[in-house]
């Protein structure tokens, strides 16, 4: 089978005068696997970030990822990203309350910090 996963995405500003639009085609990408991981973690302040589970594939077999923040709170936020070398994490990218992403990830175990108390961040991560 191809073209299992379809994405698409659209944005749109105004402001003061000023009108931005982003409605880029939709993508149509074939997977190769057929596994997935998905849950919701609580992401807490722990320093170096809570695991995001990802042991029906394991992490070399990552692919397509959305993420999302199920919290509605707009002044805290869920950083995502890896580890480096000395275990520290690394923000990527973090997302507010309500705010979603959608990405090909890359083959490094994630991890997920709030920046305030116990934040829940849904995640499904497709194998490559």
């Amino acid at each position: 089978m191809a073209n299992e996963l379809t994405i698409s995405a659209s944005a749109s500003y105004e402001k003061n005068n000023h009108e931005l639009s982003f409605s880029p085609p939709a993508i149509q990408v074939t997977v190769a696997g057929d596994q997935s991981s998905g849950a919701v973690v609580e992401a807490t302040t722990t320093p170096a970030g809570v695991a995001i589970d990802v042991t029906e594939l394991g992490a070399a077999a990552q692919g397509w990822a959305w993420f999302r923040n199920i919290g509605t709170d707009s002044a805290t936020h869920i950083a995502v990203g890896p580890r480096d070398g000395s275990g520290n994490f690394i923000e990527c990218f973090h997302l507010l309350g309500g705010e979603f992403a959608i990405m090909r990830v890359g083959d490094q175990q994630l991890y997920c910090k709030s920046s305030s108390g116990t934040l829940n961040l849904q995640y499904n991560v497709l194998e490559a």
